[in-house]
């Protein structure tokens, strides 16, 4: 009896543990599954799932980056992943044009008053690697833009943030006027502001409201209103270097108790942030040369084109003397299918990481920032707390 109470008690834990390891791969399917299926441009990465409720790429996430189970996890891409459905369109026109091809050969093989349409196979297999070699360049150049781009954006928030610290710095020190410490808060709510407009407006192209929202900046930099002619121009672009310049004119204008080494110090924050802003400007407005973008999509669609009358030949002994003989057999159309979706793939992927501010967590990085100033801005109303009791 003791040994079958010894049994049931680990066939218990052995379930449980069971039921864990269950839950655990759901959780980890539904993880993957969840940013596959949304209606995003590209397939999202791992790091930014359930980023609504705020939570970073932590050492849990980098375990199960890593673990043997992302095989299993990651197929899941293969058919619901947004760069699938992005070329499925032309995958499907090429598998139904292969189909007619095909059709026609074997039609042609068996009635000689039709003519053949057949291409030799060598013409392909040398064009392949220049073909692969193409695409990949391609590619690694779209990744060196991404990675541009994401130093960039990086970069960006992170003067933000110290531009933030120094004002809030500066609001602390002993013999502030009361104006200016309201005016350094003004400030930084501007900042706040004007990196909202640079992530969402400026680098994404979202224009809702980008007049009021500049008037609203004007006003919190310079602690006035402006005419609506002096702050607004309808027929040019919103760009963020009249509110850097409204910066720098506020830090004399409205913080003239600002010694000469400090103002010097936030200036040179602003110079690094003009800096990484032309870096994103030149990512935005430079793609990669267009003759080499619409070169490889005209010869690849060429060599896809093509390439269904060299495998009819090269196929139509297949199943000699097997089982399949005298049996449908789309082995073009199966072959097709794998080799267009490789190279169309590869080359979809570097269109989608070509202009890399589309994808990247720019909406995140407000987010991290307001959370960044809103700790910050304890101190300030810890040191006004304090001073009301030294009154």
């Amino acid at each position: 009896p003791s040994c079958n109470i010894l049994d049931d008690v680990l066939s218990s834990k052995v379930a449980k543990r069971s039921r864990r390891m269950a839950r655990k791969a759901q959780r980890s399917l539904v993880d993957e599954y969840e940013p596959e299926t949304t209606d995003a441009f590209v397939e999202l990465p791992i790091m930014f799932t359930n980023e609504r409720e705020m939570q970073s790429f932590d050492h849990n996430r980098w375990k199960a980056h890593r673990s043997p189970g992302r095989y299993s996890r990651l197929l899941l891409g293969t058919f619901l992943g947004v760069t699938s459905r992005r070329i499925s369109a032309t995958v499907l026109a090429l598998l139904i044009f292969s189909a007619a091809v095909d059709g026609y050969a074997k039609q042609a093989a068996s009635d000689p008053n039709l003519p053949e349409f057949v291409l030799p196979l060598t013409p392909f297999e040398l064009t392949a690697p220049v073909l692969g070699l193409l695409l990949v360049f391609r590619t690694n150049t779209a990744y060196e833009r991404f990675n541009a781009g994401s130093d960039a954006s990086w970069e960006v928030t992170g003067r933000f943030r110290s531009l933030v610290r120094q004002l809030v710095t500066y609001s602390v020190a002993p013999g502030v006027p009361a104006a200016e410490v309201e005016a350094a808060s003004e400030l930084i709510d501007a900042l706040l502001l004007l990196h909202c407009q640079i992530m969402n407006i400026y680098l994404r192209g979202g224009g809702g409201g980008a007049a009021g929202k500049q008037a609203e900046l004007l006003r919190l930099i310079l602690g006035c209103e402006i005419e609506p002619d002096e702050s607004e121009h309808p027929t040019s672009a919103q760009t963020p270097w009249l509110g850097l310049s409204a910066v720098s004119y506020a830090l004399v204008t409205r913080l003239p108790a600002l010694e000469v080494n400090e103002r010097l110090a936030v200036d040179v924050q602003i110079i690094e942030l003009t800096n990484s802003l032309g870096v994103c400007e030149k990512l935005l407005r430079t793609p990669i040369p267009l003759g080499y973008t619409r070169y490889s999509v005209r010869f690849l669609w060429l060599w896809l084109t093509l390439l269904p009358f060299a495998l009819t030949n090269t196929f139509s002994k297949f199943g000699v003397g097997t089982w399949w003989e005298n049996k449908p057999q789309p082995v073009v159309v199966l072959a097709m299918l794998f080799i267009s979706f490789i190279f169309l793939s590869i080359e979809d992927i570097a269109v989608q990481i070509e202009e890399p501010f589309s994808i990247l967590p720019l909406e995140h990085h407000q987010a991290w920032l307001e959370r960044d100033a809103g700790q910050m801005r304890r101190v300030l109303r810890h040191h006004a707390r304090v001073a009301q009791r030294r009154d």
